[in-house]
């Protein structure tokens, strides 16, 4: 009787809402504003039609925080850019999850559940402890909110547990309806598999109108739960009885980032779940950047060079004026064209923005207020990583006209566009004004934190350590990087031996990583050197030496074909990298690998090479990159990474790589896939930075598809500097 309640529900509600909207197609009080056509009439309709149109209920992440009720999904989604996490206490599980809306019709989540009181039949008594298992979950909108009919349901159809062993896979298609003027919102699926046949969920939101606090944030909830407790096969044995089907409850959403549910489960116990929800994708950050210089506007000074204003005092006003923008001038050289003007050439590096549009806004600023009047052509090249990345060309008149006003930055950036770098004059050729040195060095300490799942001694590893990287140039034109760790505390003491459960037959090159975090002495990381050329008309060389990551060093060498403005991008990359002992600085020349029984050793010197396309994607903000090659185990493949990058900063990307290596896992073929991301230091602080915090984790830690760091790639380097949103 609950579900077919449910179910006339939603239809009769969706009827009244169709003839309510005809209904209002004629009302007066609304479309009838002849008899007042003042600009603030327009203006008060105006910002009520907007208010209807943004105006939504409540939205609500289910236990396995999938957005929806309390077990049932709806067809809702989040905005795009919103990550949330939170814990479920669902008995008999505890369920960990997180979620992620990486476009407006698709939405992620992944889950980690617990079976209470369940020990795993093959580690369990060895320290893993309760059974659990890694859920994928993914939802697809094929009719939302924003395709304009507001008179229809919004329809999205979703997977739970598509990847790994599909204990609770379901696979299922649901509608919603908001009834805004109720409170009210409805919703009617359908599912096959864990979830099977017919579900329905109802969420009433009455007093989110009222001006109340935290009343106003209560939320009541029912739904029709469908879940196959009885017959599926992989249920918890002491979650099969079911009294009642409908499990109701309440929900307080406070400012639309905290969340508490608690609601009755099967008829039998009660559950609970808390969560966090952030636009991290969106967001300008959680404080202003207060800190960020204002753009340079005074002092102006356009005094011709000579006896008042000589080439010296000129280049340290420069200097000092980048200098407080956040830039760095290192070189400046004055010389003649063929027609006799004057040429000023300079080469900044940017070490604070993000955006390419905010470089070049600020430089525009200080070169238009600055320049000297008898200087016909300033050229300014952008360098990173002593790599020239880009280069334009000014004409000092435009500079001034676009001061005063009287071009705008459309045209200025017209008639100046981005161009090839182009190389410096030499000392022979043109005078040197300015000269600034690079860092030799530069010291940063910084905690780290690395986490590993699915051991057999225990579900959750950690590594807590200290990480000391001393960074710089050495002549000005190589850059190297050492990087030092102490090991702080860990709780991977032990682990790190071959998968008894799956052991891979390939060579051992990555399923042994956890051996190089289990010292608490200081380890040497890193420590290699990099030299890049831009050898002119899009094309960039790089050469790298020395040890690239904890498991491997070596050589490596990379070619890039990126010209300006291109969304595309070619290159190639070849690394011979021989394997590092566990502890000290020392090479071997040999790995070992499963044959018949038993690990034998065999010679090892990893070679990788690969053919990668770099592809952006502006219209959707995502980027693609093929890797085509070979791989460290000797297998050959092509690795996808796809990615889609937000105005906040942040970039999440899924891989897969597909090889001959033949690996199986739990008696099926295995391919490497997992998921990373990266978020811009700059939203925790009150200025401006290009740093990153970055987090990946794949599904399984295996030897295919495995690939050795070789140092900063050409592509990354020279996207960092034009990289616009």
């Amino acid at each position: 009787m609950s579900f077919f309640f449910i179910f006339i529900l939603f239809f009769l509600s969706s009827l009244l809402r169709i003839l309510a909207l005809d209904s209002f197609s004629g009302d007066k009080d609304f479309f009838d504003i002849k008899e007042e056509t003042t600009l603030f009439t327009d203006l008060k309709l105006v910002k009520k039609i907007d208010a209807e149109i943004s105006d939504e209920l409540p939205l609500f992440y289910n236990y396995p925080m999938i957005v929806g009720y309390f077990n049932m999904p709806s067809a809702r989604m989040s905005k795009t850019g919103v990550i949330g996490i939170g814990v479920a206490l669902v008995k008999p599980y505890s369920i960990y999850g997180a979620n992620f809306q990486m476009f407006d019709r698709m939405e992620l989540a992944l889950n980690y559940r617990v079976y209470q009181g369940i020990i795993e039949h093959n580690f369990g008594r060895e320290g893993f402890g309760d059974d659990a298992e890694r859920i994928g979950n993914v939802k697809l909108g094929l009719l939302t909110r924003q395709d304009g009919f507001p008179s229809l349901p919004q329809i999205s159809i979703g997977v739970e547990d598509f990847i790994g062993t599909k204990r609770f896979n379901s696979k299922y298609v649901v509608a919603t309806q908001q009834f805004l003027d109720w409170n009210l919102e409805c919703s009617l699926g359908w599912g096959k598999g864990r979830i099977k046949g017919f579900f329905g969920g109802i969420a009433w939101s009455p007093f989110r109108k009222w001006h109340v606090p935290l009343l106003k944030e209560i939320s009541f909830l029912a739904e029709w739960d469908a879940i196959d407790y009885k017959k599926h096969p992989h249920e918890h044995p002491s979650g099969r009885k079911v009294k009642s089907r409908v499990n109701g409850g309440i929900s307080f959403l406070g400012w639309n980032a905290l969340q508490f549910s608690v609601s009755s489960i099967r008829g039998t116990a009660i559950a609970a779940s808390t969560s966090l929800r952030y636009p991290i994708g969106t967001t300008n950050g959680f404080f202003p950047k207060l800190r960020d210089p204002t753009v340079y506007q005074s002092p102006v000074d356009r005094e011709p060079l000579g006896v008042v204003r000589n080439e010296q005092d000129f280049s340290q006003e420069l200097a000092y004026a980048l200098s407080d923008q956040g830039l760095d001038l290192y070189s400046a050289f004055l010389e003649y064209d063929e027609t006799g003007q004057k040429e000023l050439w300079l080469k900044i590096v940017n070490n604070r923005y993000r955006e390419e549009r905010v470089i070049r806004n600020r430089v525009q600023h200080v070169l238009a207020a600055l320049t000297p009047s008898d200087v016909n052509t300033v050229i300014v090249t952008i360098e990173a990583d002593a790599l020239p990345c880009q280069t334009y060309r000014y004409r000092t008149e435009d500079l001034h006209r676009w001061r005063l006003g009287l071009i705008s930055d459309f045209e200025l950036e017209t008639i100046s566009p981005m161009r090839e770098a182009l190389p410096m004059p030499s000392e022979y050729d043109a005078a040197k004004i300015f000269q600034r040195n690079k860092r030799i060095w530069t010291f940063t300490v910084r905690p780290r934190l690395l986490t590993f799942f699915g051991s057999t001694s225990g579900k959750f590893k950690y590594n807590i350590s200290a990480v000391a990287s001393p960074e710089g140039y050495i002549l000005d034109q190589v850059y190297y990087k050492f990087q030092a760790s102490y090991s702080i505390k860990s709780s991977m003491q032990g682990i790190g031996g071959p998968d008894r459960a799956n052991p891979s037959r390939l060579l051992i090159v990555r399923t042994d990583s956890l051996k190089y975090f289990q010292t608490n002495t200081l380890s040497m990381e890193q420590a290699y050197f990099q030299k890049g050329w831009n050898l002119g008309k899009g094309w960039f060389y790089r050469l790298a030496l020395g040890y690239f990551e904890p498991a491997y060093g070596g050589a490596a060498t990379e070619l890039l074909y990126y010209p300006v403005k291109s969304h595309w991008a070619i290159g190639a990359e070849f690394a011979a990298v021989p394997k590092r002992h566990y502890h000290g600085i020392k090479f071997s020349r040999t790995t070992v690998q499963l044959r018949g029984e038993r690990y034998v050793k065999v010679p090892f010197i990893g070679i990788q090479y690969f053919l990668d396309f770099y592809y952006d994607y502006k219209p959707l903000n995502m980027d693609l990159l093929l890797s085509a090659g070979q791989f460290l185990a000797k297998d050959k493949g092509i690795r996808i990474d796809v990615g889609r990058y937000f105005k906040s900063g942040m970039r999440f990307s899924l891989w897969c790589t597909f090889t001959n290596g033949h690996d199986h896992v739990n008696g099926h073929t295995y391919f490497d896939k997992g998921f990373a991301f990266i978020i811009p230091i700059d939203i925790f602080l009150k200025q401006s930075s290009r740093n990153y915090i970055g987090y990946a984790m794949a599904a399984w830690l295996r030897d295919v598809g495995a690939r050795a760091e070789t140092g900063k790639k050409l592509y990354w380097t020279l996207e960092k500097e034009r990289y616009n949103y």
